[in-house]
């Protein structure tokens, strides 16, 4: 393990990660498998990017649009905890959590999923817009932190239409003008709203994370 690269460690681990939920969770939760796997394709989509470091190859802007389509499934894993409601994990009487170890497995899988596409996707944006950066405006690498606001942006408003509209970036693929159709009844107060909220918990995280890298590297 410690000669694999890390990307390949982050590849076998998300590999191992849906196999097991699709062999062994059963319903209502059965559906981990799929968005799991749907924030997973954004994380490996960015380890191809690297391979493009030409501002001019078509192929560069093309993934990156492939990338921007499916990255919003990354963060989208970690709204899927409000399912945990369907356990009914408080006790009728005065409210206690239930000690109930098929609710606390429950739990622990699903802070798996969404935390490991949280994270490892918070970590690959980054570095697509460190890269998208460098290629573009070399000499304003501070332009970095601005795509990562945007990214995360558009990526708010994708989870958005994922989780009320219940639509899957797949869709944009394959019926273009229907998915932007569906577009223009979403914008009101409280999906502007929605998206700042979502946004700011994104770049909070992404904070605590370069936040903790400065605290260990100091340590060290």
């Amino acid at each position: 393990m410690k000669h694999l690269s890390p990307t390949w460690r982050i590849r076998l681990f998300f590999w191992v990660l849906i196999i097991l939920l699709k062999l062994f969770v059963r319903a209502p939760y059965d559906f981990m498998a799929f968005n799991t796997f749907l924030g997973y394709v954004p994380i490996e989509l960015s380890f191809h990017l690297k391979h493009f470091n030409d501002r001019r190859a078509l192929a560069f802007w093309v993934l990156l649009i492939i990338w921007l389509v499916f990255y919003p499934n990354a963060p989208y894993v970690m709204t899927d905890l409000f399912h945990l409601s369907w356990l009914h994990p408080h006790t009728s009487i005065n409210g206690i959590l239930r000690s109930d170890p098929l609710i606390w497995l429950n739990f622990a899988m699903m802070m798996v999923c969404a935390l490991s596409c949280l994270l490892i996707g918070t970590a690959t944006l980054e570095r697509t817009a460190h890269q998208l950066t460098k290629l573009t405006t070399p000499r304003h690498p501070r332009l970095c932190y601005l795509w990562i606001v945007v990214f995360m942006t558009l990526a708010s408003i994708g989870i958005y239409i994922g989780r009320f509209l219940r639509l899957h970036s797949i869709y944009l693929l394959f019926t273009p003008t229907w998915f932007f159709r569906q577009l223009w009844s979403i914008w009101s107060v409280r999906m502007v709203e929605f998206v700042v909220i979502m946004t700011i918990l994104q770049l909070i995280v992404y904070w605590l994370m370069k936040v903790s890298q400065h605290f260990s590297i100091a340590d060290k």
